[in-house]
């Protein structure tokens, strides 16, 4: 055995060996579905069409019928398009076998595909589209040079003046010009002299250099076996060719090569094949390639920089991948594993092409998906012969956050679409579609057609949760985080059809506690409130758990935020609020530090009562606490509404600063009560406590107009004596 066998039987071994994670930190090919060879890419608008061979999944030899196109404009994602042209679309043509390498070019808004048909010649397809149908105008070969090997492997350019040249050959190199019809030639073929270390597969393209001279390129697959990707430069599309050295050197894991160069979006690409993926299955040998790509650099003057292997070259993306659109499941940077087809391939031609062969613990990977501001739903057309399957939804890794899940049961082998809530992400990630099978059935679990995104709008609903069965009141409330009111958590009726214009609902804006980012002390006390008829908003991050918030502290204009929302949705069509809510009808309110930003926020005018609850003006306006609004007691006088303080007694630590408060306050209807708790309140106990009884009925009374809710309040025999307990002081402007 010589040197370079015992170097690709153990790079065979070794590579076989890898597992998926493994794989994927190296750069591996771009299409995984079918073995593909030849790369053609080819650049149009803000698209790159890759055009390649097909060797068939059971080759040993080369077996190939047909050539496959493959579309990406970030250079990571690939969409398979399946067969756009076969062997069958040359009539004059009878095998079965010789689909080569083709090259595929563009020119007044017709496509040309110029195909080898090993033995035959070089045949030409034209179309009006890239992805065909691609037809025969001629019926003939346009070049029939010699036998086998030496007509194969075109490569077609066209100079800035219009000119077209077409080069190929193994293992001599060709040349003829192209009429603009791009179906003929003029003039004789022509063989140029021998290009050191020129084996086969030749690829034609020009551009400028610094000084803005047109330099022209020959890059080709370099002396077999195994080949390498070398190049030669000239000053003329029709040479001579000059050797300049390796693209990429001969290395023991190419053994054939084939190269395709593009300029992609400013950066320069070198695409070429290897065997690589069918090695992550055996260490023997067949036809079974697959196309890699990687990013070429040019030195200033003009020549290019060598790259290594490709397994352990960059290729990074380009842009960002957009879910908020249709997209075809055969969309991928990575499906290993996977096959794609097209519905009936044995019947009439259909362009319906879809993944299947999911087997369990397989999955698609796209790459830099841009969830922006997020994603309410995914939706998914997939069809089950027999017991189906679970597609997870994950980002960054196969074991990644799980932001969805569809279950795909047995459909008869129809097609049905099938949507899930997604989880909130936002941003740039990499998109997991992970398969799971139940315990019947672990191959071939589903087909998988087409996904999409829904994006978030304003007003959509992030999270929701029902607490303590809605409340008591008869209104059943939810608890939400809500599209476009980011840091807040909303709770509101869960059935809206009782409020209008005529009925709307009043509004409660609350301040939590220590500043807590958070209403996670006091969700059932404003639950509850809602659950009576009110549209609550709260400083703060939904709690979906109940356990202490650990983050960032929060702030006074989170509360006036909390007005401008309600407001805001009075009058939005879109909003299931619009004509809902009473704008005339709001209550500022918070609990200790909360209580604070209510203060610091009274001189808002739209604000047309207040509740401070368990806090108060600090009596020494010296002290400082990180984070508390402190405002001095002449804060009280832009105070223009009636106003509650609802206190722990004096045991609270807030009672001093509060009563000081109430007895300060003269210009406007002021009252204190007390229920000796401490400054913790009852907002934890079930529906809020003890607390929510003088709550809701100042609420009642200031917002809603009820004469009954003002009696708690109101007398000498005020309804809060008779609750145990309770004290109450008022002022002079309170009836």
């Amino acid at each position: 055995m010589n040197l370079t066998s015992i170097l690709t039987a153990s790079f065979a071994f070794a590579f076989a060996s890898l597992g998926m994670a493994q794989a994927q930190q190296l750069n591996m090919p771009i299409i995984q579905t079918s073995y593909t060879a030849d790369p053609a890419p080819y650049v149009h608008g803000d698209t790159v069409y890759l055009y390649t061979t097909h060797d068939e999944n059971n080759a040993e030899g080369f077996l190939m019928k047909d050539w496959l196109l493959y579309t990406s404009t970030d250079m990571v994602n690939w969409e398979d398009h399946g067969a756009v042209a076969s062997l069958k679309d040359f009539k004059w043509y009878k095998g079965e076998n010789g689909a080569w390498a083709e090259q595929v070019i563009e020119r007044n808004g017709k496509w040309y595909m110029y195909c080898p048909i090993h033995g035959h010649g070089i045949g030409v397809l034209v179309a009006d589209s890239p992805y065909g149908p691609f037809k025969d105008p001629l019926g003939k070969p346009l070049v029939w040079n010699k036998e086998h090997w030496y007509d194969i492997d075109p490569t077609v350019w066209i100079d800035e003046d219009g000119q077209a040249y077409m080069y190929w050959g193994n293992p001599n190199l060709y040349m003829v010009r192209l009429n603009e019809d791009m179906i003929s030639y003029s003039g004789e073929i022509i063989e140029h002299p021998k290009v050191k270390d020129y084996q086969e597969g030749p690829w034609l393209w020009g551009r400028k250099n610094a000084k803005g001279q047109m330099k022209y390129y020959m890059a080709f697959a370099s002396t077999c076996c195994p080949e390498g990707i070398g190049y030669a430069m000239s000053d003329h599309a029709d040479g001579p060719w000059e050797w300049k050295g390796h693209i990429m050197n001969h290395t023991p894991q190419t053994r054939g090569n084939h190269p395709g160069i593009i300029d992609f979006k400013g950066k320069s690409y070198c695409f070429g094949l290897n065997y690589d993926v069918f090695r992550l299955e055996t260490d023997r040998h067949a036809e079974r390639r697959s196309v890699s790509a990687a990013e070429m650099t040019y030195n200033a003057d003009g020549t290019i920089q060598e790259l290594p292997y490709f397994l352990h070259c960059k290729l990074s993306q380009v842009g960002s991948f957009d879910p908020y659109r249709r997209v075809e499941a055969e969309t991928m940077a990575w499906g290993y594993g996977l096959r794609t087809t097209r519905q009936n391939p044995s019947g009439p031609w259909n362009p319906t092409l879809f993944v299947t062969d999911i087997d369990d613990g397989e999955y698609i990977l796209v790459k830099g998906v841009d969830f922006a501001n997020g994603a309410s739903r995914f939706t998914a057309s997939c069809s089950a012969l027999l017991y189906g399957g679970t597609m997870e939804i994950r980002i960054d890794s196969i074991g990644g956050k799980l932001i969805g899940k569809v279950d795909v049961p047995n459909t008869e082998f129809k097609y049905r679409e099938f949507s899930t809530p997604l989880e909130l992400v936002t941003g740039k990630h990499d998109l997991y579609f992970v398969f799971k099978a139940g315990k019947m059935q672990k191959k071939n679990l589903f087909n998988f057609d087409w996904w999409q995104m829904t994006p978030l709008r304003k007003g959509d609903v992030l999270k929701s949760l029902v607490v303590e069965e809605g409340g008591t009141g008869k209104h059943k409330a939810v608890m939400q985080e809500i599209c476009g009111l980011p840091e807040h958590t909303v709770f509101m009726p869960q059935d809206l059809s009782a409020f209008s214009k005529k009925n709307p609902l009043p509004v409660l804006v609350w301040g939590n506690g220590a500043c807590v980012n958070s209403p996670w002390e006091h969700f059932k006390f404003l639950n509850e409130i809602a659950s009576q008829g009110y549209l609550v908003i709260a400083t703060g991050f939904i709690p979906m758990e109940e356990k202490p918030y650990d983050g960032e502290r929060s702030t006074a204009q989170q509360q006036i935020e909390s007005i401008d929302w309600a407001i805001a949705q009075n009058t939005d069509k879109d909003s299931p609020l619009y004509g809902k809510v009473n704008t005339k009808a709001i209550c500022a309110a918070g609990m200790s530090c909360g209580g604070l930003q209510t203060l610091h926020n009274c001189a808002d005018k739209r604000i047309t009562t207040y509740m401070i609850m368990n806090s108060g003006l600090f009596k020494d306006a010296s002290i400082a606490m990180p984070g508390m609004p402190m405002p001095g007691k002449e804060q009280l006088k832009k105070i223009h509404g009636p106003i509650i303080y609802i206190l722990g007694g004096k045991e609270d630590i807030a009672y001093e600063n509060g009563m000081d408060d109430f007895r300060r306050i003269q210009h406007v209807p002021a009252v204190a009560i007390n229920y000796p708790v401490g400054h913790g309140g009852t907002y934890r106990q079930p529906h809020g406590g003890e607390f929510r009884f003088p709550a809701i009925a100042w609420l009642d009374w200031q917002l809603k107009g009820s004469k009954e809710a003002a009696k708690m309040f109101q007398g000498s025999d005020c309804g809060i004596l008779k609750r145990d307990k309770w004290t109450i002081e008022k002022n002079g402007k309170m009836k």
